[in-house]
């Protein structure tokens, strides 16, 4: 069994973010009908349990209260990911995707490509989005990343001065090199921290 978990975070009433959501998860909904049959795709929503537009969606929603924590953005995604699975006691072999709900993915996404073979236990693009790289290093895009769930347990919280890639990569480490998928492009198209989208 294959687990997207779509992080997301609903406040303030807001109607691009609304929008956002819908089409991401819409667009990952389509796509992995597409290219896998033992899938869950369950949306991760912080802000407490209450009705929310993602009840709407035809997906299993979970809801926490994490968001209200003083940790950053990534690690409160993070905590979100690693309550879900707990809640809904997922196998340490199963694999994980994590997605950040607002993002939407490519027509042929290299990355969902890699995820439908399962036969990584983990697939990545690791550098930042910035300046992504093609090598194994402490540092990924966290926006769309496949992992055992064994592995993503074993992420730490970042400390001070620390980011939240930066323990996603790291956990890497653990994992022998040939059961790595290291994708060219993860095909998706990602506006962290604003409105503008491209792709990586």
């Amino acid at each position: 069994m294959i687990y997207f978990i779509v992080t997301t975070s609903i406040y303030n009433n807001c109607p691009l973010r609304r929008q956002q959501y819908i089409i991401g998860i819409t667009k990952l909904k389509e796509t992995v009908a597409k290219h896998l049959t033992d899938y869950k795709i369950i949306l991760v929503e912080n802000n407490g349990k209450r009705a929310t537009f993602l009840d709407d969606l035809d997906c299993e929603v979970y809801y926490t209260n994490n968001n209200a924590s003083i940790m950053e953005k990534g690690s409160k995604e993070l905590k979100d990911v690693i309550d879900c699975t707990n809640h809904y006691k997922i196998p340490d072999d199963c694999m994980i995707v994590k997605m950040t709900g607002r993002y939407i993915l490519a027509d042929e996404s290299e990355f969902i490509l890699a995820i439908a073979k399962n036969s990584a236990d983990c697939v990545i693009r690791y550098g930042p989005y910035f300046a992504p790289v093609d090598h194994k290093m402490k540092d990924c895009i966290t926006g769309l990343i496949g992992m055992r769930c064994r592995f993503l347990k074993q992420i730490e919280f970042p400390g001070i001065n620390e980011v939240v890639e930066w323990k996603w990569a790291s956990v890497t480490y653990l994992i022998d090199d040939d059961k790595i998928h290291r994708v060219n492009q993860l095909g998706i198209h990602i506006c962290p921290g604003n409105h503008n989208y491209f792709l990586v």
